[in-house]
């Protein structure tokens, strides 16, 4: 769903303001005060928040980079800039705008149009059980992958409910559920000047398991735990009274092991129901 963007929804990435000058201009020489502005499209009104300015001399160094002359972060920046040419580029989450310039008398103002929305992603199990946020991740691709079938990591555990904004385009978003195979994909599009809004459905389900003498009994402590497919992989091990996982939908195997005793029970995974799965020792 796309909604249009105000400024203000992307808090998640504002920086902290500061200026540094360091231009290479003598004392003598005139100088002229340029304002940088960028916006989301060239009709939206000016990013205030969130931006990364640098400014770069137009020719490489002896160590075989543009020379970094200066750099702000915060929204729309002044800069005293002797006469001459410039590279100036601008950062707004993972959106970004990159120009020459040529300051000169008549310079006053320099506007870079990012061409970028913003992203929020959520996540449900099921058709409509939450999840915690402490549980959920999610990671952001380029769309297109490589000769090799692989993607470019855009953004790395995104927290669910945070705004980033991105340049215009369709990215492949990967929610994970937990930390073991619970994990959805989709191709999610974002449009220049809008806000767009994704939930992604999990059919996977929060699961406890407990080794007890009777149903409803207490959990037997100093239990080994593996849980397998039903292909016979294992998914997880763990050593605990009552061990908590996320598992996708299917069927499952959990082995309990007790002193020197065993006991094993299957149990179904079904998308958004969070249970508890007893394993009956049967004395």
């Amino acid at each position: 769903m796309n909604t249009p963007v105000r400024i203000l929804l992307f808090p998640a990435v504002a920086f902290c303001a500061f200026l540094v000058l360091a231009f290479s201009a003598s004392a003598q020489d005139e100088t002229y005060r340029v304002t940088f502005v960028a916006q989301l499209t060239p009709d939206s009104i000016p990013v205030e928040e969130g931006l990364e300015w640098r400014v770069f001399g137009p020719k490489i160094g002896a160590d075989g980079q543009l020379p970094l002359l200066a750099n702000a972060t915060g929204g729309s920046r002044s800069f005293n800039m002797s006469a001459g040419e410039y590279l100036v580029h601008t950062a707004y989450g993972h959106a970004s705008a990159i120009r020459k310039i040529e300051v000169n008398a008549d310079s006053n103002e320099e506007y870079f149009i990012l061409n970028a929305g913003g992203m929020e992603l959520s996540a449900v199990a099921g058709d409509d059980t939450p999840i915690p946020d402490n549980l959920l991740r999610f990671d952001i691709y380029e769309d297109q992958a490589d000769e090799r079938g692989e993607r470019k990591l855009i953004a790395s555990r995104a927290l669910p409910g945070q705004i980033i904004p991105f340049q215009q385009g369709t990215y492949h978003v990967v929610s994970q559920y937990g930390t073991l195979n619970a994990e959805v994909r989709a191709d999610i599009r974002v449009t220049a000047g809008k806000l767009t809004k994704a939930r992604l459905k999990h059919r996977a389900a929060r699961i406890t398991l407990k080794l007890v003498r009777t149903t409803g009994g207490d959990a037997l402590a100093d239990t080994q735990w593996s849980v397998l497919n039903v292909s016979g992989d294992l998914i997880t091990e763990s050593t605990s009274a009552f061990p908590r996982m996320v598992l996708s939908e299917g069927v499952y195997t959990a082995i309990a092991k007790n002193g020197d005793r065993i006991f094993s029970q299957d149990f179904e995974v079904r998308p958004g129901v969070n249970q508890d799965v007893e394993v009956l020792t049967g004395a």
